[in-house]
This record gives C-alpha cells, sequence and structure tokens, in this order.
C-alpha cells in the first residue's frame, strides 16, 4: 500500500538516527553509511509519495494517540501536491547536504552525534510536513526546533549562546502558535485540528489575533523580520552544513509552507491582513540586507541574505494575486537551492583555509574554481540576475506587486527591486573578498586545494538547478507550484498563469546572455594577444614592501556606512537595538529585578500578598458566578 510510504519516511530516519547516536559521539565509517543510506532512502521514498498523489493514513490503533480536555492529538497523515513538493525536497536537500558532510565533518568531536540530529531534523520536518493534526504538526515542528538548538551547539565560538537564542525565539512563537491552536480547537463554530477541514473567515479583532498568533510562528520560523535575529546568531558559531540544513533549506520551506496554508487555506485574508505581510516583507527585504552589506564575516553576510530573501516570500503571498502568490512559493523553492549552495560554499573556503573573515581571505579562485563557479552562479541567482532561477522567481513578484489593486503595489515594487541591487552590490563585495583579488601574506606559503568530490557535488548540483529552475522555468512551475495553488484553491484545474509578462523570455534571455559571455571571452583572448608593457610603479619614496597590501572587498561600503543618516541605523543594528530577543531579557531582567525585591523574607509581606491575591480572587468569582 501506498500509505506504508508515509510511515516509512517518518520511521527509516528517526530509526538511522538511534543507530548514529548508539554508535557513538565521534562517528565512523557505520554512522556515514547509515545516515547517507536512511537520506536516500526517505528521499526515494518522498518522490515516490509525490507521484501516488493524495495519500491519507490514519491507523485506527493510533487514533486518538492522546485526548486531552478534548484536544486530540491524532497520527493523521494526509499528503497533496503542495506538502508532498515540500516533502519531497525536504529530503533532498537532507541527502545532499549529509553527503556534503561526510567530509565535512570527518573527524569532528561530535560527528556521530551531527549524524543523529540530522536525521531526526528529517524525521521532524516531514512529520510537519505530512501531518494533518494541527497538535501533531507543532509537535514534530517543535522537534525541529529542538533539533536546531542541539545542531547549532556542536559549532565553536558563540555556538552556546546563538543556539540559546535560537530556542528562546522559535520556542516563543511556538508557544504563540500553541495558543491559536487551542482557540480553535474549543472554538464552537471550528472546533477540530484537522488541517485540511480548516477555512476561517477573517474580519474580526478576534480572528485577526488567530491569524497573527499563526503568522509569528511561520514567520519566526522563516526568518522574517521582526524575528529573524536568530539567524545570524546561530551563523556565528554553527558548522556550514547546519546552516545550508535548516535556516538555509528546512526551515524556510516549513516556514513559507505553513505562511502559505495559513494565509490561503485556514484563513480567508482580507486587504488589512494582506497590507500587513506586504509591509513585513518589505521591511525584511530592506533591512537585512542593508545590514548584509557591512558584514565582515562570510556565514554571517550569509545569514543576513537568508533573512532578507524571505522578504520577496512574504511579498509574494500577501499580492493576494495567483502570478504573486505563485511567485512567492517558486521562490522559497529557489531560496533553497541557491542558499543551501552559498553556505556550502562557504564551507568548503572555511574547510580549505581555516577562515570566513572577509578581510583574510582573497585570490582563491584559482585554487578553488569549481567552488568559486557554484558560488558565482548562487550568488548571480540570488540576486535576481538572468536568467537564473531567482530572476525568475522575483519576476513573478514584481508582476504580483503590479497587480495589488491598491496604488501601494508600486512602493512595495520598489522596495523589492532596490532590495535586489542591494544584494547584488553585497555580493560583488563577496566574490572579491574570496576568490578575487590578492592573496592576504599569511595565506601566500599556504597549500589550498579544491574540496573533496562529497563536498563539490552538493554544490554542482545545485548551482546547476540554479541555471534549469531560471531557463526552462516552466518545468518547476508546471510540476510544483501551479498544482499547489490548484489543491489551495486559487486556480481552477488546467488553469494557465502568465509568467512571461513582459519583455521576459528565458530562453532568449539565456541565449542572449551565453552569446553576451562569448563576445566578452573573444575579447579577453584577442586584448592578451599584444605583449603587455611592464613599467615601474612610482612608490613616492617608499619601500615596495610597505606599500605591498592586501586590498579587501570589505571596504568597497565604507562610503555608504559612514553616511549621517544610515550610520546610526547600522550602529544601532549591530547594537541590537530592535532586536526582540535583546529587548525581551532587559524586560525580563527588569520583571525578576522587580519580583527579587518583593521577597524580601518577611513574613508579614507574605501574608499581605496572600490576602491581595485572595480578594482580587473573590472578586473575580463573584463577578463570574
Amino acid at each position: 500500500m501506498n500509505e506504508t510510504l508515509l510511515i516509512q519516511a517518518l520511521v527509516v530516519p528517526a530509526a538511522a538516527g538511534l543507530l548514529c547516536y548508539v554508535a557513538g559521539k565521534r562517528g565512523s565509517w557505520f554512522t556515514r553509511i547509515v545516515a547517507l543510506a536512511a537520506t536516500a532512502w526517505t528521499l526515494g521514498v518522498c518522490g515516490r509519495v509525490f507521484r501516488s498523489g493524495p495519500l491519507e493514513l490514519a491507523p485506527a490503533w493510533l487514533n486518538p494517540w492522546l485526548n486531552v480536555g478534548g484536544l486530540e492529538i491524532s497520527l493523521t497523515l494526509k499528503t497533496s501536491v503542495l506538502s508532498g513538493f515540500v516533502g519531497g525536497f525536504v529530503a533532498f536537500f537532507a541527502f545532499l547536504i549529509t553527503l556534503y558532510s561526510i567530509s565535512f565533518m570527518r573527524h569532528h568531536k561530535y560527528e556521530g552525534r551531527y549524524q543523529a540530529l540530522s536525521l531526526w531534523t528529517l524525521a521532524g520536518s516531514l512529520g510537519a510536513v505530512y501531518s494533518d493534526n494541527l497538535l501533531f504538526f507543532l509537535i514534530s515542528w517543535e522537534i525541529v526546533t529542538v533539533m536546531l538548538f542541539l545542531l547549532v551547539n556542536l559549532g565553536r565560538g558563540n555556538a552556546p549562546a546563538g543556539a540559546a537564542k535560537s530556542f528562546v525565539i522559535l520556542g516563543l512563537s511556538d508557544c504563540a502558535m500553541l495558543l491559536a491552536i487551542v482557540i480553535l480547537a474549543t472554538w464552537s463554530e471550528v472546533g477540530t485540528l484537522s488541517m485540511s477541514a480548516l477555512n476561517v473567515q477573517v474580519g474580526s479583532g478576534f480572528t485577526y489575533t488567530l491569524f497573527i498568533l499563526f503568522m509569528i510562528g511561520a514567520t519566526a520560523k522563516a526568518g522574517a523580520v521582526p524575528l529573524h535575529t536568530w539567524v545570524p546568531a546561530a551563523a556565528d558559531g554553527a558548522p556550514a552544513p547546519v546552516m545550508a540544513l535548516l535556516p538555509a533549506s528546512l526551515d524556510k520551506l516549513l516556514g513559507i509552507y505553513l505562511l502559505a496554508r495559513a494565509s490561503l487555506q485556514f484563513f480567508q485574508l482580507d486587504g488589512p491582513m494582506r497590507l500587513v505581510l506586504l509591509i513585513i516583507g518589505a521591511v525584511t527585504i530592506i533591512s537585512a540586507v542593508m545590514m548584509a552589506m557591512i558584514q565582515h564575516d562570510l556565514k554571517k553576510l550569509l545569514s543576513f541574505h537568508a533573512v532578507s530573501q524571505v522578504g520577496y516570500m512574504v511579498l509574494g503571498i500577501g499580492t493576494g494575486t495567483v502570478v504573486g502568490i505563485a511567485g512567492g512559493l517558486f521562490h522559497m523553492l529557489n531560496h533553497a537551492i541557491y542558499k543551501s549552495c552559498l553556505f556550502l560554499c562557504a564551507g568548503s573556503v572555511e574547510k580549505a583555509t581555516g577562515k570566513t573573515d572577509l578581510d583574510q581571505l582573497g585570490g582563491i579562485a584559482r585554487w578553488m574554481p569549481v567552488t568559486f563557479g557554484a558560488c558565482m552562479i548562487a550568488a548571480l541567482s540570488i540576486s535576481g540576475v538572468p536568467p537564473f532561477n531567482g530572476f525568475a522567481s522575483k519576476w513573478m513578484v514584481y508582476q504580483g506587486l503590479l497587480a495589488v489593486p491598491t496604488k501601494a503595489g508600486i512602493i512595495f515594487l520598489l522596495a523589492a527591486i532596490f532590495g535586489s541591487a542591494l544584494t547584488l552590490a553585497s555580493f560583488v563585495k563577496v566574490i572579491h573578498s574570496v576568490f578575487l583579488g590578492q592573496r592576504p601574506k599569511e595565506m601566500r606559503n599556504r597549500g589550498l586545494s579544491e574540496s573533496p568530490w562529497p563536498m563539490l557535488v552538493p554544490m554542482i548540483v545545485l548551482a546547476a538547478l540554479c541555471v534549469i529552475f531560471g531557463v526552462f522555468v516552466q518545468y518547476p512551475l508546471g510540476r510544483y507550484i501551479i498544482p499547489s495553488l490548484e489543491y489551495m484553491g486559487q486556480i481552477e484545474a488546467g488553469e494557465e498563469i502568465a509568467t512571461t509578462t513582459g519583455l521576459w523570455i528565458p530562453g532568449l534571455a539565456a541565449g542572449l546572455v551565453i552569446v553576451g559571455l562569448l563576445v566578452g571571452l573573444l575579447i579577453y583572448l584577442f586584448g592578451r594577444v599584444d605583449k603587455l608593457r611592464i613599467g615601474r610603479s612610482f612608490i613616492g619614496g617608499e619601500m615596495p614592501d610597505v606599500i605591498e597590501g592586501h586590498v579587501s572587498g570589505t571596504g568597497f561600503y565604507h562610503t555608504v556606512r559612514r553616511l549621517p543618516i544610515l550610520r546610526t541605523m547600522f550602529r544601532d543594528g549591530e547594537a541590537g537595538a530592535s532586536d526582540i530577543y535583546r529587548l525581551g531579557g532587559r524586560f525580563g531582567g527588569t520583571l525578576v529585578q522587580i519580583l527579587r525585591r518583593a521577597h524580601t523574607g518577611v513574613l508579614s509581606v507574605y501574608v499581605g500578598w496572600c490576602v491581595v491575591g485572595l480578594i482580587v480572587l473573590v472578586f473575580f468569582l463573584v463577578r463570574v458566578l
């Protein structure tokens, strides 16, 4: 029976994770083989789930699994086109990153534990995607949060602090979602925990609150402003495969998957709520990309871009238009592809050089050509340069914003385009600082070589998808995105959406880009025919070794950083002035101090508090009864 595939998708990675954990924290060839085989098996199973169409599994002997005050936690698993394609790509990214980790995590102190936690992350993610019961969905969702905490803790430096921050922000946002779930289950007009049965018309303060609670959980997991600060905090010390697995791919897929279902299925949004999504999307794009421009650490810079790109997904869903929603879902997939590739490239650079500081890198493209090529393609993709996949999905979001009935759509469109320009500017700095320019003095006598093949293959595959999904854009749209829109009731079965409005024709654009590259290559080659004239440089009386230095790309945007208006914003951003974690900690610390002062140890004070509490309780009971 095809329904048993759903059980396999959850049980196989969970059991394999247990084997890896029992085998020992240091890991061995056994744990590597088990992890790779389990993720490959799960990928095949998830592929069959997607091809099998809608499946439903509700074992009678397991349902209800738990009943607390009328709230039933059932193990009902139900798939659709949307959950099937998201689950398939969850397994796809898990397999690629497991292959990458065979070399990257080798000899790591906790390699076996890493493999176990990664497999449990896969099982939890698939449980959330395939679940049809809201409480079981939340349990699986929380498993992924716990695994993130434990995986980030495997890093060095500030990893423990980043793990704690991630767990607190995501945990509290999950509490908001739990509150919404309990209210829905006890609300007489709904009274169900079945995700496929929810359909609430938003229009009152009560329903607004319910949707916002779901939105908090979804946007926190995806990493949208203002619940985004856990992403750069985690990147500060987490291993590169962890960042590629969770913040770059799985968390984005899960977060936007939930936001799409909440916005398009669970709730029927009105204009004000869509405007809220548009504002969150625009602010996320601009604020995060501005912070990315001034970063000096490669992984932290990529983490801010991971936040910024979420804004395009939220914008697409917030438009409420078919092409915009399709663009948002497509960008969810594209982002997971190119951002995972970028983090894997960063891990490759870190493995070869032992550094991620842009000021200490440079000129390594000659020794790491595959990593350079993959990083270049992914950088162009995230920057929205045609004919790569990032441009294709952004173009659809732009069209959706133009179709927004209010004039505010133009403002959000300008923010989205401006964000793409800043992204490209930021990655000019990255490519120059890491791969081009001069090698720093301390690295000139150090032998560099390309990463081993288990690390290269995932980067090559992801870079190739950036090209394929950009040039042959109709395939992912027709295979994954449009059927998902049909499932969510946004379009009729068989209906087509306009994805090539204006002057954008993917095949023609790709051909023109290739022609331009060939012409540029010919000009470069013919330009080298003439013998170069070499002359002595005027050094103003200084010794040659004094002026010889390493020009880092981080200085590209010092002028921007020093502008009067932006200077304060950057300073406050680096200080965490708007960090909800920092602000919450300050409020919590103040509350603790107040309570500490109230606990004087004097018995009469405690008796007084008891009397006051009793009076309040009696007053409340009298009013109610």
